[in-house]
């Protein structure tokens, strides 16, 4: 996929590209491949948690 997006750095923003079938949308949200799916869903679910950016809500 040949997607590209800038990341901002210290020495400004750069022009970058994904390697692999990871991409990022339009409106802000992230769609992996599957060889980085699993793995990065987990990675962000791990770190909504540690976060607590959850909140209870009753039936």
């Amino acid at each position: 996929m040949s997607e590209q997006y800038a990341k901002c750095t210290i020495e400004g923003d750069k022009k970058t590209k994904w390697i692999c079938g990871c991409f990022l949308t339009i409106d802000g949200y992230f769609k992996f491949c599957n060889a980085h799916d699993a793995t990065l869903k987990k990675a962000i679910q791990l770190q909504i948690d540690e976060l607590d950016m959850t909140l209870i809500v009753e039936d």
